[in-house]
């Protein structure tokens, strides 16, 4: 990826960047806000499979100091987005099937991969583990290499 994204890059995020929109203590939420600025501000384009409405609602209802309306209400939020929604596929299975096995990862996880390598664009992770268990995927990044001032992955 470039040292700073061009106007309207598209990217793919998986959950683990997209809770942290959410949960604002986290390690790595000021880069994944970042990201969420970038979207908001237009300069980005982000593509998620549907899947990351169910694993982010699910990840917040384990969050006990979160009311079900919060949950509700973060979950809701996500629809409001205009991002793009990725429908299951045979093809996008199958090859989340493949990625999923030549790595050793879940299939959950090698979905937002599968997506990201069939759109060509890079997938942003905040999973330091999925990242060393992708490394040979030379589109998966990890946000914690996004650099704060640019926008973009300063490698």
């Amino acid at each position: 990826m470039p040292a700073a994204l061009p106007a309207r890059t598209p990217v793919v995020l998986d959950t683990s960047v997209i809770i942290k929109w959410f949960r604002q203590g986290e390690v790595l939420a000021d880069r994944a806000l970042v990201l969420r600025d970038a979207y908001l501000e237009g300069r980005i384009a982000v593509i998620v499979p549907m899947l990351v409405a169910y694993e982010l609602a699910n990840v917040l209802r384990f969050k006990t100091d979160l009311t079900l309306e919060q949950v509700r209400s973060a979950a809701q939020s996500l629809f409001d987005l205009s991002w793009d929604w990725a429908a299951p596929s045979s093809i996008g299975m199958g090859r989340a099937v493949e990625i999923a096995r030549a790595h050793g990862v879940t299939v959950y996880d090698a979905t937002f991969a599968a997506l990201a390598e069939s759109v060509h664009t890079d997938l942003i992770t905040a999973d330091e583990c999925l990242v060393r268990q992708l490394s040979s995927l030379s589109f998966v990044h990890y946000l914690g290499d996004l650099s704060r001032v640019s926008g973009g992955f300063g490698r």
